[in-house]
């Protein structure tokens, strides 16, 4: 009798368990279920962004004559492309110009409008037209591979990389899906190391007809994503949901249970902005330990100095200056300020090779850090125009102290 109590408590609390999971990833996309093996590519969503945003080979791109709106810290900010695929620079355009960069969204510059990027208060401190072709999510892979698209036709003397601590993070996925959970239109090259050598694995859906048809190559997809199973398969809810739930009781319980009183208070209409936000808060502190972790991985590491070391050969053989620019998040800041610099290491060996500015440094010691990024959370969203303004005057100090905008101080940069 009492096996048959227990297993009716079990069953129970099984459809209890699978009920609430259902309900909740409608609600929070990170508690994902054997249903987002085979998401559902929104149609409309799919058109804009192949209108607007994809491109075979780089997976996505800022496409040349474009423009679009977002929220900012200061309200409604506005973003151009230029016909040359960069970002417009009004005011400095006519200028010669002498520095380009290349990198993620902290370089393109996001929520800010395009007189307050640090490319923009660079160009006005060095008086050149900063040209850039930042793109927001890019890994350092993806970024490389833009630069060479646009190298033949540079002629800066200074070749800039900017990128966020997380890229390490980027260079391995093929599907942004297996670790940006719901990030399904973000499939992207990658490279991979063997015996000490780059290998390009290309963009597999390298046409847009195969979104509609992306189900036949999952096989390929899953073999090439380290987070497939790592982390997607890992993190994913299924049956017996119970067991699922338990498994990793400190990431599932805290969301689920914060999730849960979220709906209750809502119900209630009772405001409370911190159990909204603690989900995705939770979310952004497992993302820290997982680039932290990367960031003590020797293939890991070893996978993104060899790209940094192509990129260095790319730039010197063109005969420019490579420079590297490591941009933290706000919440990379504040968990730096507990743990130290987790990627300190990966600095120390690389700068051997390149000119590398590392705004974390110039930012652990800032009690302004609210006002240096665009949004108030623990994330902090991107740079302000006061911190960019602040990259650019670091920037700016750095090139002039190793007189990197002197023509013939090459070697000195």
């Amino acid at each position: 009798m009492s096996f048959v109590i227990t297993l009716s408590v079990i069953i129970a609390l099984e459809v209890i368990m699978m009920f609430i999971i259902r309900n909740l990833r409608k609600r929070f996309r990170w508690l994902i279920t054997p249903l987002d093996e085979y998401p559902k590519l929104d149609e409309k969503g799919l058109k804009k962004f192949i209108e607007h945003g994809y491109d075979p080979q780089l997976g996505w791109v800022r496409k040349a004559n474009t423009s679009n709106m977002e929220k900012g810290r200061y309200g409604q900010t506005c973003y151009h492309i230029g016909s040359n695929g960069a970002r417009l620079n009004p005011g400095h355009e006519e200028l010669e110009s002498r520095i380009s960069c290349f990198g993620d969204s902290f370089t393109f510059c996001r929520q800010v409008n395009d007189d307050e990027t640090w490319a923009w208060y660079l160009s006005r401190l060095s008086g050149t037209n900063v040209l850039n072709f930042g793109v927001g999510n890019y890994g350092i892979d993806q970024a490389y591979l833009r630069m060479l698209r646009e190298l033949k036709n540079l002629k800066t003397n200074i070749v800039m990389m900017g990128v966020v601590p997380s890229t390490i993070v980027r260079i391995l996925c093929v599907w942004k899906h297996y670790n940006e959970f719901g990030n399904t239109f973000g499939f992207k090259p990658r490279f991979e190391l063997k015996d000490g050598k780059l290998i390009l694995i290309k963009n597999i859906i390298d046409d847009e007809s195969k979104f509609y048809g992306y189900e036949k190559f999952l096989e390929e997809i899953r073999a090439n994503d380290y987070f497939y199973k790592m982390k997607f398969r890992n993190e994913m809810i299924r049956f017996p949901y119970l067991y699922s739930v338990l498994r990793k009781p400190g990431r599932n319980i805290p969301i689920i249970s914060a999730l849960l009183l979220s709906m209750f208070l809502d119900r209630l209409n009772i405001k409370n902005s911190w159990i909204n936000e603690y989900p995705l808060m939770k979310i952004m502190e497992i993302n820290r330990i997982l680039r932290y972790r990367l960031f003590q991985d020797g293939y890991v590491t070893n996978l993104m100095r060899a790209i940094v070391q192509e990129f260095i050969s790319s730039v010197k053989e063109k005969g420019a200056r490579p420079i590297l620019l490591i941009m933290p998040q706000k919440d990379d800041v504040l968990f730096i300020r507990e743990r130290g610099i987790y990627y300190a290491d990966f600095i120390d060996v690389i700068s051997k090779s390149i000119l590398t500015i590392d705004m974390t440094r110039y930012l652990l010691n800032r009690s302004d850090l609210d006002i240096l990024y665009s949004d108030d959370n623990i994330y902090g969203g991107h740079f302000s125009k006061d911190g960019n303004r602040f990259v650019a005057e670091i920037i700016y100090k750095v090139l002039y102290e190793n007189r990197c905008l002197e023509e013939t101080e090459y070697n000195k940069c």
